[in-house]
């Protein structure tokens, strides 16, 4: 049975043992970053991995410990594990993929299956000075699932911050809940420490890391396991997430910064997170809802102009009424004076077909005359209309009534859909002068 969070002064050598002694459970997430090679001795800790062991040595401890945490992993469990290539004399050891290699040559069965590898870009570092090596500003992460069924949420960690402004004329381009982040991560380590002013740990993992890594890979109450803690912020970013944790080291001095600043540092830093998180929901959630409607408006224009260079000379209205935002749906009508059918099966069939496929959007068209237009069932008697450049801009509100008054309705696309954005002055990153709009 496991409790809220457990540090425990443990060799990770001994996780086996370890977990049948304590009847832990199975974990369903592991996180981690292995002690440096060659690293000094502390205290009792004589017989730490990296302390006075060959390179090979090293490699062999580290596999040996992620196979054990293979042992201890229910099936659909990730290893996600953090590393730094080496250097020693002169020469540089391509740990991370060198561990891999081991972790293949030793295993008796199944092993970890290496899913990506992700480049940590931690922009700031400690003062660097040294002969043939160039200051190392990135790290690996090498991330893992035990089998092929495993945790996997992409969507929770969509973003929308950097989309530019050509989201408003290309909705299609860009993809309605947002960007999945890409297997370069920015994330800055700490310079001021827990929140005491002093940094006491040479890498500590920040915490926006952990937080990402935990959103894509576990779910509450689920089991977080780090077998070298160190200064425990995989443990305490776990607990604010409402997760379970387990963590070893060697190094009780590390415990003791864990329990006096880590666990207040994460607290600090979730209470704030979970306001920024709340912000951002809301900002994609207004995304979503505009970029449906802009993709709905910029299919009413590509139907538009395809009839009108079908049938130049015919004096043709062309409304689009939206389904509503919850879906994908839009009718697409086509009055004319002349109460003539210019419909073209074949021809519209295959360009429908095309406008589907790439704008997401479901399309039915009809062709009305006006007594059936005057009677279209929608809530308010509000029209919109549109020029071919300006999807995201509505150039005039009408009426139905004044829709057939105005000599020059061929030039617009009539709907229901309201969407008014200054393109000069929208940000992403402030979506609230949509949320007026939208909320009509």
């Amino acid at each position: 049975m496991i409790k809220d969070m457990l540090y425990l002064i443990e060799d990770a050598r001994n996780i086996g043992a370890a977990f049948l002694e304590n009847k832990f459970e199975k974990v369903d997430l592991i996180l981690t970053s292995p002690p440096y090679f060659d690293v000094k001795n502390y205290e009792n800790a004589e017989r730490q991995i990296g302390h006075k062991q060959s390179y090979d040595e090293y490699l062999n401890d580290i596999a040996l410990v992620l196979q054990d945490c293979y042992s201890i992993s229910k099936d659909h469990t990730t290893l996600w594990l953090v590393m730094d290539t080496i250097k020693r004399k002169g020469i540089t050891y391509p740990l991370p993929f060198d561990i891999h290699k081991k972790l293949i040559d030793l295993k008796s069965g199944n092993t970890w299956i290496l899913r990506d590898v992700i480049i940590w870009n931690k922009y700031k570092n400690l003062p660097w000075h040294a002969k043939g090596r160039f200051k190392n500003q990135f790290e690996y992460i090498l991330y893992f699932s035990k089998t092929d069924d495993y945790k996997y949420y992409l969507d929770r960690v969509r973003e929308i911050a950097d989309y530019k402004n050509w989201w408003l004329t290309y909705p299609e381009r860009y993809n309605s809940i947002g960007k999945p982040p890409s297997n370069v991560w920015e994330f800055s380590i700490p310079i001021r420490g827990w929140g005491n002013g002093r940094q006491n740990h040479f890498c500590p993992f920040p915490f926006p890391l952990i937080e990402r890594i935990l959103s894509i890979s576990s779910d509450k109450n689920d089991v977080i396991f780090d077998p070298f803690a160190g200064s425990g912020s995989v443990l305490a970013m776990a607990q604010q997430m409402n997760r379970r944790a387990i963590g070893f080291d060697i190094n009780r001095k590390y415990k003791d910064q864990f329990e006096k600043e880590v666990i207040i540092g994460a607290k600090h830093y979730w209470e704030k997170r979970k306001k920024e998180l709340n912000k951002i929901k809301g900002e994609i959630r207004l995304f979503t809802e505009t970029n449906h409607k802009l993709r709905k408006i910029k299919v009413g224009i590509k139907l538009k102009e395809f009839f009108q260079e079908q049938i130049p000379e015919n004096d043709i209205t062309f409304i689009v009424i939206d389904k509503g935002n919850e879906t994908k749906e839009i009718d697409f009508i086509l009055f004319s004076k002349e109460n003539e059918s210019f419909i073209d099966l074949s021809a519209r069939e295959t360009y429908v077909n095309k406008l589907e496929s790439r704008y997401k959007v479901n399309i039915n068209i009809m062709e009305k005359n006006i007594e059936e237009l005057l009677n279209i069932n929608y809530k308010e008697n509000k029209f919109f209309g549109y020029l071919n450049n300006k999807i995201y801009n509505y150039e005039k509100e009408f009426s139905i009534e004044q829709i057939f008054l105005n000599n020059k309705r061929q030039d617009f696309l009539f709907s229901n859909i309201k969407v008014k954005i200054d393109r000069k002055n929208i940000s992403l990153g402030e979506l609230n002068i949509l949320k007026s709009q939208l909320k009509e």
